[in-house]
């Protein structure tokens, strides 16, 4: 609480005054709305409005009066520190954030010297030539751009024969998606990343490609997404193995669209998270058959939201325990606060909660900080919430409800420090999907959808793991090439130096 009679922090002051001026402007908006409301109802002209804005009228210019004493202040402080520091040096100015040249550390480095052509090394005065000065130049950093170019790639591979004669042997060559196919695997992985991750559909590549005088169809482009599908697939399903091994995952879905045939319902996709793991599945819809044929024998705790189909598919599973997500309970509120102030308040307790939460430094430490600090905050917070008079129908009270109806699951992290506070990270998996999903609009076949949950779930795990994507496509496609069987999981993967 700020003492104004003792705050000499002009600044602060004035921050105050526009903050209650803010704050009066908004009362007198309601009041306003109130009053005419009443003297509508009261249909005699009572005359409550006009009253009670005089009175607003008043406490307006006492805000106005109070906003120019408070300018007046700073400005004559301003000139007594004027008059005190007069004659001393000035202060350095501090260093300003968020300027200046990036640095551009990942960027390849080359040395460009530019030189005066012999016309222009006559002096301007005298008609003498001009010589360079030994080691004198003007240095600059210039971000620059080299063209993108698609060769044709002549392949020829030494072939080999023993003395004998009963041996011959062929070099390799590079690695292409398709055997025999005339594209390379780099080319294949980087029209599938343009597509997952840049979000380009495949027709709009094949017209960039035109600009650089590649004649390519978007079939040929499609072949080659679904060939270097098939040699992700084992490490598609080697995260997923991995991912549902762990004690907490996370699960939430959102709908893909079936370009095919729009009169029918869409996809829906899937996503499970755990540390280091994003896993995509589109399935035929979000139905509780299909949660449980997608959890399958798992055992542990899901955090997911409290969709009706999720709570349906766990219902009798004993292996199985659903936990709240605390993120889906402070939008409510947030959303609530515009006409509600009061729920501001718990909007604060479940800051509290996570505060509580990045303070431990450990599991132990976590554990014991939930069971008591965060206990007493949850116990706070659901008194107040059955202490409130508020109609269900109103944003407040259909977060109240809300809350209440899952508090079960909500509190799971209270008994179980392993337990996330919310499901961001598997709404984090989905973003990118869904800026796919605007732009290519969803997938035209069953086979499409294999290919867009395969790629999306390699691309974002390399992103959680915050190593490069197409690096990594590369990596696990020429392994899957050279080495039938092989696997490569993202915390696996290093890259060449």
């Amino acid at each position: 609480m700020v003492d104004l009679e003792r705050e000499t922090d002009i600044e602060r002051l004035r921050q105050i005054a526009l903050l209650q001026k803010s704050q009066l402007e908004h009362l007198i908006a309601i009041h306003a709305k109130k009053c005419a409301e009443l003297d509508k109802l009261k249909r005699d002209g009572g005359g409550e409005l006009q009253q009670s804005l005089a009175l607003i009228e008043a406490a307006r210019k006492e805000a106005a009066a109070l906003g120019d004493a408070i300018e007046a202040a700073a400005r004559a402080a301003a000139e007594a520190h004027a008059d005190k520091t007069a004659g001393e040096p000035p202060e350095p100015k501090a260093a300003r954030r968020g300027h200046g040249p990036t640095e551009q550390l990942r960027l390849d480095r080359v040395q460009l010297r530019c030189t005066l052509d012999d016309p222009d090394r006559a002096c301007p005065d005298c008609g003498a030539g001009l010589v360079p000065m030994a080691g004198q130049f003007e240095a600059s950093e210039l971000i620059d751009v080299v063209d993108i170019k698609y060769v044709v790639t002549e392949v020829e591979r030494q072939k080999y024969v023993c003395k004998c004669g009963s041996s011959v042997e062929t070099a390799p060559g590079p690695e292409r998606a398709v055997d025999g196919g005339r594209y390379s695997l780099r080319f294949a992985v980087k029209v599938a990343f343009d597509k997952y991750v840049s979000h380009l559909p495949l027709e709009r590549q094949v017209r960039a490609m035109a600009h650089y005088g590649l004649d390519v169809t978007s079939q040929t482009l499609w072949d080659q997404c679904s060939a270097v599908t098939d040699l992700l697939t084992l490490t598609y399903d080697a995260i997923f193995a991995r991912l549902r091994a762990g004690p907490v995952i996370g699960l939430d879905q959102t709908s893909w669209p079936d370009l095919e045939d729009k009169t029918l319902p869409p996809w829906q996709m899937w996503c499970f998270t755990a540390p280091g793991f994003v896993y995509h599945r589109i399935c035929d819809d979000k139905s509780s058959a299909t949660f449980k044929d997608l959890v399958g024998d798992y055992a542990g705790t899901i955090v997911c939201d409290a969709a009706a189909t999720h709570i349906a598919g766990a219902r009798g599973e004993e292996r199985l325990k659903l936990a709240g997500c605390w993120a889906h309970v402070y939008r409510r509120f947030e959303e609530a606060g515009d006409d509600f102030p009061a729920a501001m308040i718990v909007r604060g307790w479940i800051q509290d909660i996570y505060g509580i939460d990045k303070r431990a430094t450990s599991t132990e430490e976590r554990a014991a900080l939930r069971a008591t600090e965060s206990a007493a905050v949850l116990d706070k917070m659901r008194t107040w919430m059955h202490e409130q008079r508020v109609l269900a129908t109103t944003s407040l009270g259909s977060a109240i409800r809300y809350t209440l109806k899952n508090w079960d699951r909500l509190t799971v992290f209270v008994r179980d420090p392993l337990v996330w506070l919310d499901n961001n990270r598997t709404e984090r998996g989905l973003r990118g999907p869904v800026v796919g999903r605007r732009n290519h609009f969803g997938s035209k076949s069953a086979r499409g959808t294999v290919v867009a949950a395969t790629m999306y779930s390699l691309v974002e795990s390399a992103k959680v793991a915050g190593i490069d994507p197409v690096g990594y496509l590369v990596e696990v496609a020429t392994r899957a090439k050279r080495t039938p069987g092989a696997v490569l999981l993202p915390g696996d993967f290093k890259p060449a130096a």
